[in-house]
């Protein structure tokens, strides 16, 4: 940790990501994520930012826990700064104030000699686009070498489609993952590296499932990033939004057929030739010259898309959209659109269950509507062919 400048006062925007920061931690600390993983997190914040550290140091004194004390107790092991050093000490002595008590250890009590631990790996995660694909970033620092980059595009289908390792300057690889990767509709967000190469073995174990040969480099990958193992077997988003905080919300639910109208999800489509059935169906009841009422051939429509909806989405296609959800509800959390994220993730989990007839998961529903409309020229062309549009029942 470098030099700070002075403690000037911070505006609203800084202490809402202070806030942040310590909501994750604590979140963190609840679902008894090891110190050394707190220490890695925290630690993680205050490089990309170090500007921040004394509010957060300060701030981390409104989690009255132990394993605040000792989190903060490691931070002024680490580091030399002066300043970070009076901020965390004061931190510890306002714990103490408020009754929190803990195991006090010096250096003497640490063992001499210690299993030498994983070099510190990054990760960066990028939206998944409409094919079920996604950029996996993976650093590594080298001694005097700089950083060993681990790039691949993994679809959740196939397995990994571009897969490399090159050495990469620190300068070089922000500018690679900042200007090169991330874009405004589809960003590249941070995570952890452990995760991250979590993601890049679940593509691995795909790929062996369907006997595809692994990439040129995978097992050396496995061996520079391998000790860093992720074992939460949830989504890590979960560390972020509780499933009870979202789980039954009805107004998360609706809220996630607006998703639609946003980056990346409205590039997001069904194969072209899953829907050609229903499409072929759907031109017939329209063109048909039997003579129905309006209401038999609004039925004859609607049962279409009712059939659509049950035959596209079995358990494992409903269990496919669900992880794109989860994956894609945690990129929109750290590009800080919340409330988005939590929709999606409303939206998940609802898949978990078979899609009903009256009011059908909404995100899965507009995704079926907007993909039949890209073929059949969309509700407008119905309209004039039927009348009005159908009487689709919408959630």
């Amino acid at each position: 940790m470098g030099k700070r400048g002075k403690h000037k006062k911070i505006d609203a925007t800084t202490v809402e990501k202070i806030d942040q920061m310590v909501r994750e931690i604590e979140i963190a600390q609840g679902q008894n994520v090891p110190l050394e993983e707190l220490l890695k997190v925290t630690s993680s914040y205050l490089e990309k930012e170090p500007h921040l550290a004394i509010f957060l140091i300060e701030a981390l004194a409104r989690i009255p826990t132990p394993q605040t004390a000792q989190l903060l107790t490691e931070i002024i092991a680490t580091t030399e700064d002066k300043a970070v050093i009076k901020s965390t000490k004061r931190a510890l002595y306002k714990l103490r104030q408020r009754g929190v008590t803990w195991e006090e250890t010096t250096p003497k009590e640490r063992p001499v000699l210690t299993a030498p631990k994983p070099a510190q790996i990054q990760g960066h995660l990028g939206a998944i686009d409409a094919a079920g694909s996604r950029i996996i970033v993976i650093a590594k620092p080298q001694a005097r070498r700089g950083l060993l980059v681990l790039f691949s595009i993994v679809n959740d289908l196939k397995g990994m489609e571009k897969f490399s390792l090159n050495e990469f300057s620190k300068k070089r690889f922000d500018e690679f993952v900042n200007t090169t990767l991330s874009s405004v509709d589809f960003p590249i967000v941070a995570a952890p590296g452990a995760y991250c190469f979590h993601l890049l073995k679940e593509a691995s174990t795909l790929m062996r499932s369907t006997s595809k040969a692994l990439p040129q480099g995978y097992h050396e990958a496995e061996r520079e990033f391998g000790a860093n193992t992720w074992n939460d077997p949830l989504p890590i988003i979960y560390q972020f939004i509780r499933e009870d905080e979202v789980k039954d919300r009805g107004d998360l639910l609706r809220e996630s057929s607006t998703l639609h109208e946003v980056m990346p999800f409205s590039t997001w489509f069904l194969p072209r030739e899953a829907l050609q059935t229903y499409v072929a169906s759907l031109g017939e009841a329209q063109e048909s010259k039997i003579v129905l009422t309006r209401e038999q051939k609004d039925a004859r429509i609607n049962g279409i898309y009712m059939t659509a909806l049950q035959e596209l989405f079995p358990e494992n296609e409903r269990l496919l959209w669900r992880r794109r959800l989860e994956e894609m509800a945690y990129v929109l959390y750290k590009g800080g659109r919340e409330r988005e994220a939590r929709a999606a993730l409303s939206a998940a989990i609802d898949l978990q269950k078979p899609l009903r007839s009256v009011d059908p998961n909404p995100f899965i529903w507009n995704l079926l509507l907007k993909s039949i409309y890209m073929i059949t020229g969309g509700p407008d062309r119905q309209k004039e062919e039927v009348g009005e549009a159908p009487l689709i029942i919408t959630p």
